[in-house]
Parts: structure tokens; sequence; C-alpha cells
């Protein structure tokens, strides 16, 4: 899945301090890095795979009760998933207004442009671990199991097929714990 294991066997992710480094970094001089970091971000939050990111369209955010969701299926498993816009998401979607086109959220992203910058970015904001793209999706899944997120709705927000794929997180939730 893109995310390196090391020695303890728990994959690299950013902790929450890590990716408010990141979101709040001043990365205005390199437009492109602002742009990769705004997409890992937003991966971050809502769970989203890349190709979920580059799918997602302004038909998939909706109202429910006063509150915009994303609503749509996993474009691997075609498994309906659900998630909340918190207040980042819905400030990075609101960045990308202006740019929006054919309805996509994120018009233009191409997955091979984003793999070395993103690392090059992270690097720059003083983190040291190894991060891929894939990572927003083990850090999402990772810090809502340590936050008291039940596993069944992890799992329905990850859109996975089958419950013991989310229990790789609760494993390594568990080996952080100990």
């Amino acid at each position: 899945d893109g995310c390196k294991v090391p020695v303890y066997g728990v994959p690299f992710y950013l902790s929450i301090e890590e990716r408010n480094i990141l979101y709040e970094a001043d990365l205005s001089s390199t437009p492109l890095l602002e742009v990769i970091r705004d997409i890992f971000v937003f991966a971050s939050f809502t769970a989203l795979s890349f190709v979920d990111v580059k799918g997602l369209t302004t038909d998939d955010i909706v109202e429910v009760n006063g509150e915009k969701w994303i609503l749509s299926k996993r474009h691997k498993t075609k498994v309906p998933f659900q998630v909340k816009l918190l207040d980042i998401p819905l400030q990075i979607i609101k960045r990308y207004e202006e740019f929006q086109t054919d309805k996509s959220v994120f018009p233009n992203l191409n997955y091979w442009s984003i793999c070395k910058p993103l690392k090059k970015m992270i690097k720059e904001c003083g983190i040291t671990k190894d991060i891929s793209f894939h990572c927003a999706r083990h850090g999402f899944a990772t810090l809502a199991l340590s936050k008291g997120m039940p596993i069944e709705s992890v799992s329905r927000v990850l859109g996975h097929t089958n419950i013991v794929t989310t229990q790789l997180y609760a494993k390594i939730t568990t080996q952080k714990i100990d």
C-alpha cells in the first residue's frame, strides 16, 4: 500500500501534531507544494485514497442536518462510504472552488506528479518519517481508533469490504499502546 513499515511493524503515519505542522507550513513560494499539502491533509481528514480524492465531485458533497458530508462509493471496492467534512477539509475545498471544472472538486490531479514532491515537502517541514500519499489513510484510521472511534465506524469510513482489513489498524493502535 506504499506505507513503509519501521522496526516494530507499525506503518508510518503523521501524528496530529505533525499534520498540524504540515497544514500550517508556509509553502507559498512553491504553489505545487501547497496543492500537494492540501490534498494530503484533506485525505488525512477524510480517509480518501488518492483515486477517490481525484474522483470526488461536488455531487458527492451533500448537506445532512446542516452539516456537509461526502457520500460516495470507493473506487477500488465500490463500497459506499460516508464521512463528515470537518472545518479544515471544508476550508481546503473552498480554496479550490475557483479551479473546479466538470464538478470535479480537485481537478487535474496526477498521482505521479505528487509522489516525489510529497516526500520533499514532508522533509522540508522537518518531519523525518518516510511518508507516502497512502499514509494519509493509515493516519486517519490509526488516529480515529486511538481516539475511541468504534472499529465498525472506521471500517465504514474507509469503505472496507471486510472488517478484518480494518483490524490491521486496531493491531497498530494496540502495538502503540504497548
